[in-house]
């Protein structure tokens, strides 16, 4: 039997939790892309031109991880839900078996060797982390990366008519200089699929590139689309790339 590559990550590194308990499955953010959008396809066409181990958090039922595998890539696929990277496995052709390690994990429970990764994907999980979180994830998926890796990242931003009731609490406090102006304590407010005190995180793309640009990153590409199975709702992709 072919013997999985590249090497499951190490243990835990640090405690922290998300910043809220999953949110409930009728929410529109949890729901899983049907198809590659645009930022996933970058991600799945740089994955098979490179010869180390790319990370897919949040993998789901594997949209982003099949489209890499299928193009060459080796692939780390992370999800906290069983049943998807249950659903991930069964979908695959055996001949892609030596290219895939699976890891029920959240975000926040991965640890890699500095350097080991040349590319790191991230589909809209960062609404699940607040600010501290965020900042500390990023760090770490700097000192992953190789010099030359890229990290591809979406997340859901305040954009679009859904959110239409906190678009201008997040302008106003953006203009006032908040850090994280995305940040919403009770998203109950906004989201009536939530339970009340449950928290969520909306981030824009200036956001997004402070904070990459702080720690070194060099943008590469910036994309703005709504979700193919839901208009009233916008994304923000940036891929990122560690320079030498």
């Amino acid at each position: 039997m072919s013997r999985p590559v590249p090497h499951p990550p190490r243990s835990v590194k640090w405690n922290r939790k998300p910043i809220h308990e999953p949110l409930p499955g009728g929410s529109p953010l949890n729901s899983a892309s049907p198809a590659l959008d645009a930022l996933s396809f970058k991600f799945a066409m740089w994955a098979g031109r490179v010869t180390a181990a790319c990370l897919d958090v949040g993998c789901g039922a594997g949209v982003a991880t099949r489209a890499a595998l299928a193009r060459g890539a080796r692939v780390v696929a992370v999800d906290p839900d069983l049943g998807m990277l249950h659903q991930l496995l069964t979908q695959l052709p055996v001949i892609q078996f030596g290219r895939i390690c699976v890891k029920p994990a959240r975000l926040d429970e991965l640890d890699f060797a500095a350097g080991e990764l040349a590319a790191v994907h991230i589909s809209r999980v960062l609404h699940r982390l607040d600010g501290d979180a965020i900042q500390q994830s990023l760090r770490d998926i700097w000192r992953w990366l190789q010099p030359e890796g890229k990290l591809f990242l979406s997340a859901f931003t305040p954009s679009g008519s859904y959110w239409k009731d906190f678009s201008a609490e997040f302008a106003g406090r953006a203009k006032r200089g908040d850090r994280w102006p995305g940040y919403i304590g009770d998203v109950s407010r906004y989201d009536r699929f939530s339970q009340a005190g449950t928290s969520c995180h909306l981030l824009s793309e200036a956001v997004l590139t402070r904070e990459l640009g702080a720690l070194g990153f060099e943008i590469e590409d910036s994309l703005n689309y709504s979700l193919a199975w839901d208009g009233t709702q916008t994304c923000c992709g940036v891929v990122a790339r560690r320079p030498h």
